[in-house]
């Protein structure tokens, strides 16, 4: 008896190959995203761009304009490649994974050619653009097109399953962002043979682009996607799979859920990006610096920045695991993720409270410290955060009759994208105001020296203030304007579950 249960527990989406297979197919992503944080200090710091060009500050104002510009253009193309992928005819291999393997890919491709500028490109502006612009669309392309979410939400309605799935891709993309979250260190040690940093950067960005690249490669080969055929969408419309803009605007406009949680998420998530753009210039000029000389300590820099790193890493790992139990103690998965935002509240308000008192500036175990216990509450909200994500596409499901999972996803690339515009603004409209320019071999300053002061202390308030204000707006969104209780979710599980199984059995 044991072991049948044992055997119709390990079924699909269950089983140890698929599961393997949800962990590692978003292996290169999670890495390309992270490292893609340190684009902008790539441009301003080792491009070497200013030298080439001839003109001080010339990168600063560069990244600030091309990230703002690009990622304009990506979010609005988002909801096209959407209707792209929820419009795909089913098939057997799996219309969400065919779109998962061509972004690999696609990421690849792209996050490489961003990291790799060669001299004819670096010292042409009119190259410099064309050749970055189509590196990042590339890049982001491939990322709109990961159909990972979709294939969970066909997989199963099971919250608990659900739950176990995402964790384990969650603990998968930790283990994938080690080499991200470690790059300066791995790039410093590197630059002992290329005596040059921004070389050095391109070499281990190739390196490790390629490893990733191979392991998602693998998890594609994995999992599988659920086959519908035909009748899984054939619910509310009889004329087939096409996706109409009529089934699209009634989502929009029935779909309470989708807005509460994405225009929460948009403040939540504002902080990650904002303080992920703006840490490498702090921890560079706030403890690693002589602002008087504009001397950079880089052993010091890499040593602190891969600390960083390592206090980051132990509850990225452990916090997947807790996020089970933390969602089952206070019983629904907008509630758990109320309380971690309370948490990362009070973690930046303590920043916040350092910083102005000057005690931040004592010593920086003091901010490693601070910042190792916002991350486990940080960490912990990205389960919930993603199963509200899939909840909000099985109302529109719901509803509609359609899976549309890609378009609501969509929208929330949408304001993620919209949050890393303003990370990419804010530190940049900084950068630019005081000239911003350093030497890419030495990593020293090389602007206007007086202007070094005024500019770490704008990036301080930045990094200290305006994570607080936005964790407290998402949370009162999430208080007063997700919808979905208890009763309703129980309803909305088994009319699908009722869907799912006719459709599979028509075909």
């Amino acid at each position: 008896m044991k072991n049948r249960k044992e055997k119709m527990a390990r079924v699909y989406p269950n089983d140890p190959r698929t599961l393997i297979g949800f962990s590692t197919v978003s292996w290169l992503q999670g890495f390309a995203t992270v490292v893609f944080s340190l684009f902008m200090q790539y441009l301003t710091d080792y491009s070497g761009i200013d030298e080439a060009v001839g003109q001080v500050g010339y990168a600063a104002a560069f990244g600030t304009a091309i990230l703002l510009l690009t990622r304009i253009v990506d979010a609005i193309d988002d909801p096209l490649q959407a209707w792209i992928m929820d419009s795909a005819k089913e098939n057997r291999f799996g219309k969400y994974r065919s779109f998962t393997l061509i972004s690999i890919f696609l990421i690849a491709v792209g996050i490489v050619m961003m990291f790799t500028l060669p001299e004819s490109v670096r010292s042409s502006k009119a190259l410099l653009w064309v050749w970055v612009v189509i590196g990042y669309l590339l890049f982001e392309m491939g990322s709109a097109f990961n159909g990972i979410y979709a294939i969970i939400q066909k997989a199963t309605t099971d919250a608990g399953l659900r739950t176990k799935i995402m964790s384990l891709l969650r603990m998968a993309i930790i283990l994938s962002v080690i080499p991200a979250s470690f790059f300066i260190p791995i790039a410093t040690a590197a630059n002992a043979w290329f005596h040059n940093m921004g070389r050095s950067f391109t070499v281990c960005m190739v390196v490790i682009t390629v490893f990733s690249m191979a392991i998602s490669l693998a998890g594609v080969a994995l999992i599988r996607e659920p086959y519908y055929g035909a009748g899984g969408d054939q619910i509310r419309d009889e004329e087939g799979t096409k996706l109409h803009l009529k089934d699209v605007a009634y989502m929009l406009r029935s779909n309470r859920p989708l807005w509460a949680h994405n225009i929460a998420y948009f403040f939540c998530n504002a902080s990650y990006p904002i303080c992920t753009a703006i840490l490498v210039y702090f921890l560079k000029w706030y403890y690693c610096a002589d602002l008087a000389t504009g001397i950079v300590d880089n052993a010091q820099y890499a040593a602190i920045y891969g600390m960083y790193g390592a206090i980051g890493l132990l509850p990225a790992l452990l916090t997947p695991l807790l996020a089970a139990p933390f969602i089952k103690l206070f019983k629904t998965i907008d509630r758990a993720q109320r309380a971690c935002l309370v948490m990362i509240l009070f973690g930046y308000g303590l920043l916040f409270v350092l910083y102005i008192t000057g005690i931040l500036k004592l010593s920086p175990v003091i901010f490693l410290v601070v910042m190792f216990f916002i991350a486990i509450p940080s960490n912990i909200s990205t389960i919930p955060s993603q199963l509200l994500g899939t909840e909000v596409a099985d109302y529109a499901e719901y509803t509609t009759g359609k899976n549309m999972t890609a378009m609501t996803t969509a929208i929330q690339n949408m304001l993620q994208k919209a949050d890393n515009a303003l990370a990419a603004v804010i530190p940049g409209l900084i950068l630019i105001a005081v000239g911003y320019s350093v030497n890419a071999q030495t990593g020293n300053y090389a602007g206007d020296l007086s202007q070094l002061p005024g500019m770490v202390r704008r990036l301080s308030l930045v990094f200290t203030l305006v994570p607080a204000i936005t964790t407290l707006i998402g949370w009162a969104i999430y208080k007063w304007g997700y919808n979905i209780t208890p009763s309703f979710r129980e309803e909305m599980t088994e009319e699908l579950d009722q869907r799912h199984a006719k459709a599979t059995k028509e075909n």
